[in-house]
């Protein structure tokens, strides 16, 4: 089991902030990009500032990115050609997924990267939008809530939907994000998730140090 804290930031500022105080504790961080019109929320700075921002802090960490936007193809060259290990766009955000998968493959090709590729699913999606797909990918993101605020309750429909894409595609590496938290972490772990994405039980407990490694010691029921 894997935790990935989420970085959900209103400024550079809180970026630099969050992203410090977890860059110790784990392997990866996710950057959650917002356009304000697929989620109501929105990013801060352009796709550069974040970017040069990463870049200057220089931590021995990775990072994925969980793009909620719409037109999701116009970030995908400068987050492979900058590294991204992961990049996760909304089924719901496009209606060809496979010319953003088929982007994502030809900018590894010619940035010669590896970065794997992800689809998301909002609560009111279902697997078989996806199935289609699976084939082509690395990962899928079951979002608990729907995105665009952290601190939402946490639906248990996501549950039935591990267990659906694990069946149908066991090699998928399926993370969980949205209402992520120790109470109901085993839970989602035993449906069979991979690793948990995680925002405000990480930032608004009041140990971060401890609380990552709570989640660390989880094991599935």
């Amino acid at each position: 089991m894997e935790l990935v804290p989420a970085i959900l930031a209103k400024n550079r500022e809180e970026f630099i902030e969050k992203t410090k105080a977890v860059a110790p504790y784990v392997k990866r961080v996710q950057f959650d990009i917002m356009d304000g019109i697929f989620v109501p929320n929105k990013t801060w700075g352009t796709m550069v500032d974040i970017i040069r921002t990463w870049r200057n802090l220089n931590l021995k960490i990775d990072y994925e990115v969980h793009l909620m936007v719409l037109r999701p193809e116009i970030l995908i060259k400068i987050f492979v050609k900058h590294g991204a290990e992961r990049i996760f766009f909304h089924f719901e955000a496009t209606k060809k997924p496979q010319t953003i998968i088929d982007l994502i493959k030809n900018n590894n090709k010619r940035f010669k990267k590896k970065c794997k590729i992800g689809i998301a699913i909002n609560p009111g999606t279902g697997v078989e939008s996806i199935e289609p797909y699976l084939k082509f990918i690395d990962s899928v993101l079951v979002m608990g809530v729907n995105p665009g605020w952290s601190g939402q309750e946490f639906q248990k429909t996501a549950l039935e939907k591990i267990k659906q894409i694990k069946r149908l595609e066991p090699r998928i590496e399926i993370g969980v994000d949205g209402g992520v938290n120790l109470k109901n972490a085993k839970e989602i772990l035993s449906a069979g998730a991979d690793y948990l994405v995680a925002a405000s039980a990480i930032f608004e407990s009041k140990d971060i140090k401890e609380t990552i490694e709570q989640f660390n010691l989880l094991e599935a029921e």
